[in-house]
């Protein structure tokens, strides 16, 4: 592992509960010698990643304004925000863009409707990976081999004993939602929320991240399932083709 991948692992220590964290703290969680550890945290501080409060550091300002960057500049999200916002504004529903990160599903954007859907893994909070809409549809288009590799890595978590108990019915799980290319997840994540998702692509770069439509329970019973997937997929459709025009 390299230097900067070290680095970077700082920054991921830091969490809703752990807000402030000493060099001697970084040391001991990383499992580096306390002179590598404030190595590190002083050059994350004086880059900007990192501030200091009396030897006690906490994440710094430059990752806010590398969040704004990301929402002015990134063509995916741009895209899929004016996107989002129509889906939005056509169902009356929440509509959130997910996109994974290694072994997270993150969720990039959220379009709140006129009737708003109290969800708790807002922009910037990783889902549960085997649970809720997005997440199962992202994870049904992985490659069988990484797919596995997840399965064995988490085989044991009660999440995933409701999938599967063992392999084979875990990949056939999986792979139902792929042929049938959206999933629907009820009170999966959120008590009282319907979850509706179908995955994004683009030609030449492959699956981008996935669209889910976010309502309460009750209100699944006030539209047609069925139409609202054709929505999401023609949707997910533009996204995959606007990105694909880009590189022409």
């Amino acid at each position: 592992m390299t230097k900067f991948s070290r680095i970077v692992d700082v920054l991921d220590l830091f969490s809703e509960t752990d807000t402030l964290l000493t060099a001697e703290e970084i040391a001991e969680k990383l499992q580096v010698s306390r002179p590598t550890a404030f190595r590190y945290a002083k050059e994350l501080n004086a880059a900007g990643f990192l501030a200091n409060y009396s030897g006690r550091y906490s994440l710094g300002a430059r990752i806010i304004t590398l969040d704004y960057r990301i929402r002015q500049s990134d063509p995916v999200l741009k895209i899929a925000e004016t996107v989002l916002r129509q889906i939005s504004d056509e169902t009356g529903c929440d509509s959130i863009f997910c996109r994974m990160y290694n072994d997270e599903i993150i969720n990039v954007h959220h379009e709140a409707s006129n009737n708003p859907v109290g969800v708790s893994f807002g922009r910037g909070r990783p889902l549960p990976l085997f649970k809720g809409s997005a997440g199962k549809v992202m994870l049904s288009l992985l490659p069988a081999g990484k797919l596995q590799k997840l399965y064995d890595k988490n085989s044991h978590l009660p999440e995933v004993q409701e999938i599967a108990t063992e392999w084979p019915d875990f990949k056939r799980y999986f792979a139902a939602i792929r042929k049938a290319g959206f999933y629907i997840s009820d009170n999966e994540i959120d008590a009282g929320v319907i979850g509706i998702a179908v995955p994004v692509y683009a030609s030449g770069i492959g699956i981008i991240g996935a669209i889910s439509l976010v309502m309460s329970a009750d209100r699944l019973h006030m539209i047609n399932p069925e139409g609202i997937i054709a929505v999401l997929k023609q949707r997910a459709a533009d996204i995959g083709t606007r990105l694909a025009e880009l590189d022409n």
